[in-house]
């Protein structure tokens, strides 16, 4: 528990960016009853660095999620209008379930943190990392099916994952009072208990691109050092790739390139043909995959973006470090949050000796595209290098 403080603050553990979905379409067809380790994406379609392909019901947003293992069997959904009808179906279904999920499931109950649904047309159920086994999902999910036969729903297909999270949950938003998802709750009052639950009973606001392409997967993390330590990598390979990202970000075709927390994000210029995008795609990803390589990563995940041109306002620096003032930074398709996320001071401390080791990219402030994520460490609050 602690109050959230005003300043953004950088940092080389977390590098968050809160933006909102669009609702997924289903395209139905697979097997029934398939089980997985994790990793293992059951020769699904499914990429997990494109958050479109999830729609959370209630509970956190997941920056990245493996596969467990799936129950049920999906149904023959063939026309807009019988899959527009099952998505609907599910989203009754949680709120059939979700005072008993969030009552004795959830967090800070329970392993479980989100519900939703996969563009695949799975009910979604995602734990953090930890203490799942077998009985325990066959315990949820014996809680859906029956819930769900009595809306006729039979073999209700249901998938179980692993999510990542990084979120501050407010306790007393009057006075500035969060919990910081994943702290230690057991000298949380019973109110502060019940403000989390109805915090989790909330849909949360969803994350959002224009996508183009994705690439790649986000590995499963298990706890903050592995997100801390993935961070890191996606800086090195980032630093290692600016110089001849550069010169897209001098022709204008690619807007921003920055960390999203666990992944990679290029923004391609919205204005270009749809050929020419194709092939920046193609190009730039095999820069950063090759770089990425030379580093031991192996399908380095990159989501690509449509973007118009942007423009900070003004940022302070003082003594290495920067306070933004009043940020502008949407884009065509995108929403502010105004969610911005904090550290505790070790991670404070840890980011101002980063922002003051003097490496080579800290010489190029002035650089289109490259901003304060290039020469810093990078903006907790999430922004993310653009070109003016």
């Amino acid at each position: 528990m602690k109050k959230l403080r005003t300043i953004f603050i950088f940092s080389m553990e977390f590098f968050v960016i809160f933006y909102c979905i669009t609702g997924t379409a289903f395209g139905i067809n697979s097997t029934d009853n398939n089980s997985a380790q994790p990793g293992d994406y059951l020769n699904s379609e499914i990429s997990n660095v494109d958050y479109d392909n999830y729609n959370y019901f209630f509970g956190l947003n997941s920056y990245g999620n493996t596969v467990i293992t799936r129950y049920g069997k999906l149904p023959d959904l063939e026309t807009e209008e019988q899959k527009e009808s099952w998505k609907s179906s599910l989203e009754d279904l949680s709120e059939k379930i979700k005072d008993t999920i969030v009552s004795e499931y959830m967090y800070p109950h329970g392993e479980i943190v989100t519900c939703g649904t996969n563009s695949q047309g799975y009910f979604l159920i995602l734990f953090r990392y930890g203490n799942v086994d077998e009985p325990l999902m066959d315990e949820i999910y014996a809680l859906i099916d029956n819930s769900a036969k009595e809306m006729g729903i039979q073999d209700t297909p249901v998938e179980f994952g692993y999510g990542i999270y990084q979120a501050e949950i407010p306790l007393d938003s009057e006075h500035g009072i969060y919990h910081t998802y994943g702290e230690n709750v057991e000298n949380l009052s019973e109110s502060e208990i019940r403000a989390i639950e109805e915090y989790m009973k909330k849909k949360p606001e969803k994350l959002s691109g224009n996508y183009i392409a994705n690439y790649g997967e986000i590995p499963l993390l298990k706890d903050r050092t592995e997100v801390s330590s993935w961070g890191s990598k996606l800086y090195s390979i980032k630093n290692g790739t600016e110089g001849k990202i550069l010169p897209y970000l001098e022709k204008g075709q690619v807007v921003a390139y920055g960390i999203e927390l666990t992944r990679l994000v290029v923004d391609i210029y919205d204005g270009l043909p749809s050929e020419e995008k194709a092939v920046l795609v193609e190009e730039i990803y095999q820069i950063i995959d090759e770089e990425a390589r030379k580093q031991n990563v192996t399908d380095i995940p990159v989501a690509f973006e449509e973007s118009g041109y942007l423009q900070l306002d003004e940022e302070v620096i003082e003594d290495g470090e920067a306070v933004r003032e009043e940020t502008n930074l949407l884009g065509s398709g995108e929403k502010n949050t105004g969610e911005i996320n904090n550290l505790n001071n070790n991670d404070s401390e840890s980011a101002n000796k980063s922002s003051s080791s003097g490496d080579k990219s800290s010489e190029n402030n002035s650089t289109p595209g490259f901003g304060l994520l290039g020469s810093l460490t990078c903006l907790y609050g999430g922004w993310r290098l653009r070109k003016k």
